[in-house]
């Protein structure tokens, strides 16, 4: 073997003894420590359970409208009796927007009242008011028809001459000649004759109540004033309403009171027209922007309270079996004589002070106005008002 080869040899055979040796010094030693034993994971805490999300409160049904109408001889805006009843159903309207409210104007026929009353109930109506005094068979009809409607009569006061009431029917009674007393009291302070007279739509007691009470507040001033009145049997028809004040005017009449609606024009006119002061005593709602000139007063009956009141009472289910609902002067703030505004000259200090004692008289029931068919005396019939001792009534005449 060459010296190279051997050497070559002798290198690898020391160079393997040093890694044997190498080796044989680690197990000498105690050895490495063992690598830590692994520790257990804290047991995985479980998540807590999704909570499902609340069902959405279902939405509330929407809430049916309380439908309710309104039946009567005029408009809505004739400036009189049913413009008064509109009035009031739209206050209503407007304190509660649950409430619907139609309108059907220029009823004046039974027949009428009775197909309309039933068309409006037989589709659903809930409440129904026939704004006519004369209109009271027609109501019973309608409601004896339709027992679940609520119906009600306005103005009536039931005695015992009046048929049974089904028990959806009501009776509402605005005394709304009260308001025509406390004109009547205007009336005599203010005429420069002694004459008062009045036009009236229709005779029967709940209208012919409202001359002959302007007429007793007349004599609660002054007991021999002289009084003449006609009944012209139309609402609107100004025409007829002028010629027959003429006629008054003539007769010697200068404050004339207007129981009836737009007809109340041609009264109006005839004033206007004459040669001397001449006064006008519009009814049902305040008149005097119409006519300053010779608007007086007007006798504002508190058709607009009962309205309202009416439709509220309905609404919460207040109305009771063949109920019975009264407004008058004690009750009711919107039963007045209208302020004379730019006329108020026309009474005297001493006028103005009569007017106000008995105007408290009245709201205090110191004084009584009487009704049209109830109690005793009555004022129901043409003339009744002329019988009546006024003293008896609390009246103090100069």
């Amino acid at each position: 073997m060459s010296s190279h080869r051997l050497l070559k040899v002798l290198a690898i055979f020391f160079a393997f003894v040093l890694v044997v040796a190498s080796c044989g010094n680690d197990d000498d030693e105690e050895g490495e420590p063992a690598p830590p034993a692994a520790t257990e994971a804290p047991a995985a805490t479980e998540a807590p359970a999704a909570t499902e999300a609340p069902e959405p409160e279902p939405e509330p049904e929407p809430m049916e409208p309380f439908r309710v109408v309104f039946f009567y001889p005029g408009t809505n805006d004739d400036l009189s009796w049913s413009n008064a009843w509109y009035d009031g159903a739209q206050t209503a309207i407007a304190d509660n927007p649950s409430i619907e409210v139609e309108f059907v104007e220029l009823l004046n026929e039974p027949d009428a009242y009775v197909q309309q009353g039933s068309a409006f109930a037989d589709q659903g109506y809930d409440f129904i008011l026939f704004a006519h005094g004369a209109m009271v068979d027609p109501a019973i009809q309608v409601a004896e028809n339709f027992p679940d409607t609520q119906v009600c009569m306005a103005p009536h006061h039931p005695t015992d001459a009046t048929p049974a009431a089904p028990d959806n029917l009501c009776w509402v009674e605005v005394d709304q000649h009260n308001a025509n007393f406390l004109t009547g009291v205007i009336a005599a302070l203010v005429t420069e004759t002694g004459s008062i007279g009045s036009l009236n739509g229709f005779e029967f007691p709940a209208l012919t109540r409202q001359p002959e009470a302007f007429h007793l507040g007349a004599r609660c001033v002054d007991s021999n004033i002289s009084f003449s009145q006609e009944f012209i049997n139309t609402w609107g028809d100004t025409a007829v309403a002028k010629a027959a004040a003429q006629s008054l005017i003539a007769g010697g009449a200068d404050v004339i009171l207007s129981a009836t609606d737009q007809a109340v024009l041609g009264i109006i006119d005839a004033a206007q027209e004459a040669d001397s002061q001449v006064w006008v005593v519009p009814s049902y709602y305040d008149s005097f922007d119409i006519a300053p000139d010779v608007v007086i007063t007007s006798a504002i009956h508190g058709l607009a309270d009962a309205g309202r009141v009416m439709i509220e009472r309905a609404y919460a289910g207040d109305i009771g079996p063949a109920s019975y609902h009264q407004f008058d002067v004690t009750n009711t703030p919107g039963i007045i004589a209208a302020p004379l505004y730019d006329n108020a000259d026309a009474l005297s200090p001493e006028d103005q002070a009569i007017y106000e004692d008995i105007d408290a008289k009245v709201r205090s029931g110191e004084i009584r106005i009487p009704d049209e068919t109830a109690g005793d005396p009555t004022i129901g019939a043409s003339g009744s008002a002329a019988e009546i001792d006024v003293t008896a009534l609390g009246c103090t005449p100069r």
